[in-house]
């Protein structure tokens, strides 16, 4: 393996791990995701658990198949981002996906933001998919991994970080 597609995979198994967990940590965080799927209006009321358990089920499998298979988990991760984004140009907003943890409606980035990300973790599943096969020392791979993991954790932290560089709210009027 390479270091690239080592990095790449680590990236994607972190931000799709923490992304599960915010969901699935707990029966009130599940619920919280259900409801926040109202977003998106194309969901009828009755397929919004459903949908979310399919979702926490598909990051399941995204972060074991890129962690043992990482053509297929790749593909996967593709095809969940691409999901995830339609639904959000869709909606005309980033929606509460609770996907770190956030679990206040003031958490919501922009979709301009969604879009950005969703599009760098694309380019990092094309170079888990893509990039070749072939031997890495111990040390250069442990190295790639670390880098990978570090990319995933800014990733997880997205919003926030760029909560830092927006200037200082507007004062309130009383």
């Amino acid at each position: 393996m390479t270091m690239l597609q080592l990095a790449a995979r680590a990236l994607l198994v972190v931000v799709f791990g923490a992304a599960l967990v915010g969901k699935a940590r707990s029966r009130a965080a599940l619920a919280a995701f259900a409801a926040d799927l109202a977003d998106f209006r194309w969901l009828p009321a009755g397929l919004r658990r459903p949908a979310a358990v399919g979702v926490i089920a598909a990051e399941v499998a995204a972060v074991v198949l890129l962690a043992t298979v990482r053509q297929a988990g790749a593909v996967l991760t593709l095809g969940l981002l691409a999901a995830f984004t339609v639904a959000t140009l869709q909606a005309g907003r980033a929606a509460d996906c609770r996907c770190f943890g956030a679990a206040r409606r003031g958490a919501r980035g922009s979709a301009r933001g969604f879009v950005l990300r969703n599009s760098l973790l694309a380019a990092g599943a094309l170079a888990a998919a893509l990039a070749p096969g072939g031997g890495v020392a111990p040390a250069l791979a442990a190295a790639a991994l670390a880098a990978g993991a570090g990319a995933g954790a800014v990733i997880v932290r997205w919003d926030d970080i760029a909560y830092l560089f927006q200037g200082p709210a507007a004062p309130r009027r009383s």
